[in-house]
């Protein structure tokens, strides 16, 4: 019984969407959506822009909402965002763009390059350094030998016993 509900609840979120698609005039080879046990996605093109819309039961437990038990939740609360957005853009008070713009998806090199840049800023190579950039004159060195392993200290208790018992 528990099956074939979650598989209509599924089916009616997936014709929801469809449908949600069209009325934003979007083709059905130009959008993707991807659901789980605790997340989904909805990713599409619109005007040459690729856009992606994601949520999660963490993302709404943050948030105070504990109503979503899965990512099926998740889904459709985000088809219900885009029926909303249907809803604003076909009364002529905005344009879709207007609503879309913070969801932008970037592109894949923007996302490496950014990447790439942080990391030669945070480990750019200085060279080999000399010790007394860094130490005043007056100052001792202090040299410290190595501590014995913990193998070591393990091999001394175990003689120590036997000889205790000796």
């Amino acid at each position: 019984m528990f099956k074939k509900m979650f598989h209509n609840e599924q089916e009616m979120c997936e014709r929801r969407l469809i449908a949600v698609m069209r009325r934003l005039k979007i083709d059905d080879s130009h959008y993707n959506f991807n659901w789980n046990r605790s997340s989904c996605y909805i990713e599409f093109q619109y005007k040459e822009n690729m856009y992606r819309m994601e949520h999660s039961v963490e993302s709404a437990k943050e948030k105070g909402i504990v109503i979503l038990r899965n990512g099926l939740d998740c889904l459709s609360e985000l088809v219900r965002s885009l029926e909303d957005l249907c809803q604003i853009t076909e009364r002529g008070t905005h344009r879709l763009e207007t609503w879309l713009s913070g969801m932008k998806q970037s592109s894949p090199e923007e996302e490496m390059s950014e990447f790439l840049e942080e990391v030669h800023i945070r480990y750019k190579s200085v060279g080999k350094q000399k010790h007394s950039d860094y130490m005043n004159m007056n100052d001792e060195v202090i040299q410290v030998e190595p501590e014995p392993s913990l193998n070591h200290l393990n091999r001394n208790r175990i003689n120590l016993q036997s000889q205790d018992k000796s």
